[in-house]
């Protein structure tokens, strides 16, 4: 099915490439903040997080969850991507009464963005078709706003 996709959609500005592939380019290119933003996370998810977050030389490392306690459930690999994390910001928590988001962002910086649908599943690493943007110059000056907006108002 890929293959068909990828023969249907091809041109100069469009290109398929895996969600690993995309997060992995931004984790090459962050310097400052590398930031993953989605409001789910499991085991595979949180390894997946974890080897961004060591491939990375970008010198903060931020993971934003919807509910930060999703990482007791992912066991060790919950506890490795914690301590491969700088920060790891809870926005909305467990009470369903707090705001929250279903944004699913990954920032280099404020240079690149992904803005799609895959979460830190192992859903979204192997068998769903997710579909997201890789976006660069200018448009990524909004994303890193809403970004910044997300971790100030959580600390507060």
């Amino acid at each position: 099915m890929a293959d068909a996709l990828t023969a249907d959609i091809a041109s100069d500005y469009v290109a398929i490439t895996s969600t690993t592939d995309a997060f992995r380019h931004l984790a090459g290119l962050a310097r400052e903040r590398f930031t993953i933003m989605v409001p789910f996370i499991d085991p595979v998810g949180a390894a997946w997080a974890a080897d961004l977050f060591k491939e990375t030389t970008a010198t903060e490392r931020l993971l934003v969850l919807r509910d930060a306690s999703q990482l007791v459930a992912c066991g060790a690999e919950g506890k490795r991507v914690e301590a491969s994390a700088s920060r790891v910001i809870d926005y909305g928590g467990s009470d369903p009464a707090n705001e929250t988001f279903h944004a699913k962002i990954v920032l280099a910086d404020g240079v690149a963005a992904y803005v799609g649908s895959a979460n830190l599943l192992r859903r979204s690493k192997s068998t769903n078709l997710e579909c997201g943007m890789l976006v660069e110059g200018p448009a990524v000056g909004a994303v890193k706003m809403l970004v910044d907006a997300v971790s100030a108002i959580a600390e507060r």
